[in-house]
């Protein structure tokens, strides 16, 4: 068993862009084109929520630009060519000249334990273009990039460094007037050989604790406006704004706080889901399962990543019950329409989740009723309901109440006596219903398909 979510690794990052598996290799190009034509001190945001492929789409956008940077030694040539070829995609004009940028990925997230922002960014800064700097993330930053600084500049930033760590770091560099010159220094030399301007992705600010976050988009105002420098902030506006105001307070203008440093604000687009679900060998059936699964993913809008959570648990869940022709004798609403629905809920709101399990709360199946009406029917009727039906005839009992009858038969009713089963359509239920498929929603049956 393997997960389905795309993680960010070259092999992921090539094929999924080559073959447009996501739907957003064309959004990847637009953007590099937005970044090429810009020629002044800019900030954009990439706004979106977690979980829907900012991350995968930022490190596209920065493999593009290195493909069309021949100082990029780090993608073989032929993938450079291959990634050029995919301009025809996006228009029939001869694609631009692109500048070269140099592109540094920085995940701030990863860095918020330390001191100060400057300090890490500095050190991605270096560590991502200067491969002929081993620089150890175990090892004492601070040291570390005060040493490659001063060789780098051939200036003394031990200095300035040790002043960033006083207790009173401000009153220090506003001491040493000649930090923002020393950083213009820094990056007219690092550019000097590698680009035209530097290409800056902060990802994952939206994670960070507020002192961090807040500290890092000051600094990068202050320290880092240059003519030739760009940054990117892929970010969850919505819960970056909860982070400011965990900082300056609840009643915080937060909103207002963060236009200032965004130059300009872009909606990442959504993903083509069904391009997706091809790419991971998940191409959907006639089969009540799949269609009731892929209901599921629709209705509760989950991100990339809780689309690949689900469609994980679900290929468990799928034993040949749910794939095959032979469905068994009794369970098929608790298999192919419950069990999908339940470990959709399980993902998206435990508290539905919980109030369902427990016979308290049949609204999520009933929301599902007009998006699975016939795979319902299939299950919940009879064989004579269901030829009425083909042939027009209205049916005796609305679905919604034989869909309540069959949630309170799993999760409501006492079985006992001579009550020890009721049929309900094509199915039987009985005492031992609702253990069963809690058993089965748990990942730990005797069929689950863990291949």
């Amino acid at each position: 068993m393997k997960s389905s979510e795309l993680l960010p690794s070259y092999d992921n990052l090539r094929k999924t862009f080559v073959n447009d598996a996501i739907g957003r290799s064309t959004d990847v190009i637009r953007f590099a084109n937005l970044l090429n034509v810009i020629d002044s001190s800019f900030s954009i945001a990439i706004d979106s929520s977690w979980g829907s492929g900012k991350t995968f789409f930022v490190k596209q956008v920065k493999m593009f630009l290195d493909a069309n940077n021949d100082h990029v030694h780090a993608i073989p040539d032929p993938d450079k060519s291959v990634f050029q070829s995919k301009w025809s995609d996006f228009s029939r004009k001869p694609m631009p000249d692109f500048q070269p940028q140099v592109c540094v990925y920085y995940d701030a997230w990863a860095n918020d334990g330390d001191e100060d922002p400057v300090l890490s960014l500095v050190y991605e800064i270096i560590n991502d273009v200067e491969s002929d700097y081993s620089l150890p993330k175990d090892g004492d930053c601070i040291k570390i990039a005060s040493t490659v600084l001063d060789s780098f500049t051939g200036k003394n930033w031990t200095a300035v460094i040790d002043a960033l760590r006083g207790e009173d770091p401000l009153a220090e560099i506003k001491k040493a007037k000649n930090i923002e010159e020393e950083i213009k220094n820094f990056l007219d030399s690092l550019l000097y050989e590698r680009g035209n301007r530097l290409v800056v992705f902060v990802d994952e600010l939206d994670r960070c604790r507020p002192s961090f976050a807040v500290k890092l988009l000051e600094r990068i105002k202050h320290y880092f406006a240059n003519d030739r420098i760009t940054f990117v902030f892929s970010i969850n506006a919505e819960e970056l704004q909860h982070t400011i105001r965990q900082h300056y307070g609840s009643g915080f203008d937060a909103g207002r706080y963060l236009e200032r440093f965004f130059d300009l604000r872009v909606s990442l687009p959504p993903a083509d889901m069904a391009k997706f679900y091809r790419s991971i060998g998940y191409n959907g059936s006639s089969f009540v399962y799949d269609k009731v699964c892929e209901a599921v993913i629709k209705k509760y809008q989950f991100s990339l990543r809780e689309a690949s959570k689900y469609l994980v648990l679900t290929r468990v869940t799928a034993d040949k019950s749910a794939r095959g022709s032979d469905w068994p004798d009794e369970n098929n609403f608790c298999n192919l329409i419950v069990v999908p629905i339940m470990l959709g809920l399980r993902i998206k709101d435990l508290s539905r989740y919980a109030r369902f399990s427990r016979g308290e709360d049949c609204s999520p199946l009933l929301e599902m009723v007009e998006d699975i009406r016939s795979s319902m029917e299939s299950v919940l009727l009879s064989q004579r309901e269901l030829m009425d039906i083909n042939i027009g005839k209205e049916p005796t009992v609305s679905l919604d109440e034989r869909v309540k009858e069959a949630y309170n038969a799993v999760f409501v009713r006492e079985y006992s006596g001579r009550c020890y089963k009721v049929n309900i359509g094509r199915d039987m239920f009985c005492e031992t219903t609702k253990t069963s498929l809690l058993r089965r929603v748990s990942l730990l049956f005797e069929t689950a398909n863990y291949d």
